[in-house]
């Protein structure tokens, strides 16, 4: 019986991914086509490759947090939150569950508007770089504590399986980058490899970090 039952839900679960990758296409091409549309306007005609990733990035949580927050208003959508592979839509989601659908949609969002705020404000002031980058940098520092709160207090409210995902996403992140890391501060050394700066870094670092979260979230049936 179990064994239907786990055979039954595979063919959901890879139903909902094709779904969500669809509808993530679909919005994503309308956000792609006002960046651009955005960066002509300011003059803005390339982007270094950390720009152009980092806004990418940006969108994903943006759209990520939204797609989140819209879902959690709902009976419905809180039985999509909390069983994406098959939601049981006559089962009773707590209070307590519908806050942690939320704080992740702020986590997301606040992740979104701080990666790609630093690269929209250097767009639009490419012909005149900023007279005072400070408010901007106080507005982040600001939004980091505040996504820290949220993240210590989805980690107090998450369950096992949840948390283990958070941790193994840690792992992965700090020893697999910290060892490419050291890898090419090394060819840098020796002249073999372009230097590359601390924003370049942490771009990589979010791209291998939603990565590193969705296939592990995904093993583990959270998506």
């Amino acid at each position: 019986m179990i064994d239907d039952m786990q055979s039954e839900a595979e063919p959901r679960r890879i139903r909902t991914v094709v779904l969500l990758a669809l509808a993530g296409m679909v919005a994503g091409f309308p956000v792609g086509w006002v960046m651009g549309k955005m960066g002509k306007a300011a003059g803005v005609l390339t982007l270094p490759w950390s720009d152009d990733v980092a806004l990418s990035l940006a969108a994903t949580f943006v759209l990520a947090g939204l797609g989140v927050a819209v879902l959690s208003v709902s009976r419905r959508g809180h039985a999509i939150l909390a069983n994406p592979s098959a939601p049981d839509y006559a089962a009773a989601i707590h209070p307590p569950q519908i806050t942690f659908f939320r704080l992740q949609a702020g986590v997301l969002l606040l992740a979104g508007v701080m990666l790609g705020a630093p690269v929209i404000a250097g767009a639009i002031s490419h012909h005149a770089p900023l007279a005072n980058g400070a408010p901007l940098m106080v507005a982040i520092v600001a939004g980091f504590a505040l996504q820290s709160l949220f993240n210590v207090m989805l980690w107090r409210r998450a369950d096992e399986v949840y948390r283990q995902v958070m941790a193994e996403t840690g792992a992965v992140c700090f020893w697999g980058l910290q060892g490419a890391l050291f890898l090419w501060a090394c060819g840098v050394k020796l002249h073999v490899l372009p230097e590359i700066s601390s924003w370049d870094a942490i771009v990589v670092l979010m791209g291998v970090y939603l990565l590193a979260s969705t296939v592990l979230g995904y093993r583990r049936g959270l998506g």
